[in-house]
């Protein structure tokens, strides 16, 4: 109809005209494999008595002309002659939808959340739409609640983006989409309603998917290696940007499987639930210690404390290679733990959990020669009363006490007679809750130190 193109264009202008058009293209804004593979997620539609393709478009495509792509992918010869109870396949990307809620449950610690191109202040019930982007520094942890019930809980050193937040209008279904870029992230999702309900997670090298379960998902920072580890329920992962691929795997509660940068994929058994030694052991020196029931598939462990049973409010977590894991001081109450084994192929075991009582009460003490005899001092922490009492024992820990004074409130005792010799002498302490719905007490005492007298 036109005729060549050379027809119109002299040699010279040929060759700037194709040098333009290499640029154009070059220039042109380049789909990336993840956005390539949302447009190509479909979603399937029943044809109901008195609907037609251009009321659909109306009500539910974002263009009304968007019919027409929906009329090819489907084949359909006369838009307005389709049977009812004929199924059409839907781009998702051409549909309606409102933009669903996230809002933030709980967060501790150095937490940043960019939206909009703001940075927002966050605050407990915070909106958060899609596109935001969530960091957590050391030490710091952030819980969002998304509408239809699911929890996202994102611990340390992470760096998470929210990219689809949605409710589609046709089917009336949740579209969520997360991704990790760095670090954690555990979904706590709730079981899905609909058969076009979806839950995904993205990391930069596989993606995830699941109707109601809960599991965990981690980028190793050395590796890149994407690990996820189904807790409860059955996770599907594919190794690449889309669901599509040949290369995938189911894992049901129990197992995990680990993708990597060349697009590797193994599944691998979890761990059984870790054990602590005396979990109930009242929480009472300056740092928390718990210490694990030790296993040889184990090279290390992981513990995360929280102050609800769901571990929505985390407040500390730590991780050690040997079998006692130590935590910085938290504030005294009651709280939960949740501990892990690590295997040595990268994996996270199942959790095991248990409640136990945080208390402060230190103790230590000193003795010393003064001018009106032997003084003995003792100090520490704590909320409440506490009553001490000193003990001293003559040339053997295990003899009956010498002295045995009990219910002291004050801090130091002065012997002015003490004949020469070895003693042994510990300080104790009782000390009671600050909350009048608690009534155990704490005892604590000091190890024997010794004594000698020469006067």
């Amino acid at each position: 109809m036109f005729g060549d193109v050379r027809n119109f264009i002299p040699p010279s202008g040929l060759r700037i005209f194709a040098t333009f058009l290499i640029f154009a293209l070059a220039c042109a804004p380049q789909q990336s494999a993840a956005q390539k593979s949302r447009d190509s997620e479909q979603i399937s539609y029943i044809f109901k008595r008195g609907d037609t393709l251009f009321d659909l478009a109306t009500k539910y495509l974002r263009k009304r002309s968007d019919y027409l792509a929906v009329q090819r992918i489907n084949r359909i010869a006369n838009p307005r002659q389709i049977p009812m109870g004929k199924s059409l396949l839907i781009p998702v990307y051409l549909l309606k939808y409102r933009p669903s809620e996230a809002s933030l449950s709980a967060f501790r610690g150095d937490v940043s959340i960019a939206a909009g191109g703001q940075n927002l202040t966050p605050v407990q019930g915070l909106d958060l739409e899609e596109g935001s982007r969530i960091t957590t520094a050391a030490r710091s942890f952030l819980t969002l609640q998304l509408e239809d019930g699911s929890r996202v809980s994102i611990p340390s050193n992470s760096n998470v983006r929210i990219t689809r937040l949605r409710h589609i209008l046709l089917t009336d279904s949740v579209d969520y989409e997360i991704a990790v870029d760095k670090g954690r992230l555990r979904s706590k999702v709730a079981p899905l309603q609909k058969k076009a309900d979806r839950y995904r997670v993205r990391t930069p090298v596989a993606v995830s998917a699941v109707r109601g379960t809960d599991y965990r998902t981690r980028v190793d920072e050395i590796s890149g290696t994407a690990f996820s580890e189904t807790v409860e329920g059955e996770v599907v992962v594919a190794a690449g940007e889309s669901l599509n691929s040949g290369n995938l795997v189911a894992i049901p509660a129990g197992t995990g499987a680990a993708a990597t940068a060349t697009g590797a994929l193994a599944k691998a058994e979890l761990l059984p639930p870790q054990e602590l030694l005396d979990p109930a052991k009242v929480q009472s020196d300056a740092a928390l210690q718990f210490a694990v029931e030790p296993r040889a598939s184990a090279i290390g462990h992981r513990i995360m404390i929280a102050s609800d049973a769901g571990f929505v409010d985390i407040v500390a977590e730590g991780q050690e290679m040997g079998a006692v894991i130590e935590l910085p001081a938290i504030p005294n109450g009651r709280y939960f733990a949740k501990v892990t084994a690590l295997a040595a192929d990268g994996f996270e075991g199942m959790p095991a959990t248990y409640s136990f009582k945080r208390q402060l009460s230190t103790l230590g003490g000193s003795a010393d020669a003064g001018d009106f005899g032997y003084r003995f001092k003792w100090f520490g922490e704590g909320e409440g009363q506490r009553f001490y009492r000193l003990q001293i024992v003559k040339d053997s820990k295990t003899a009956i006490p010498i002295i045995d004074e009990a219910a002291l409130s004050t801090n130091t005792v002065t012997l002015s007679e003490l004949a020469d010799g070895e003693y042994y002498w510990r300080v104790g302490v009782i000390q009671f809750s600050t909350d009048p719905e608690d009534n155990e007490a704490i005892e604590k005492w000091t190890d024997f130190e010794k004594l000698t007298v020469a006067n």
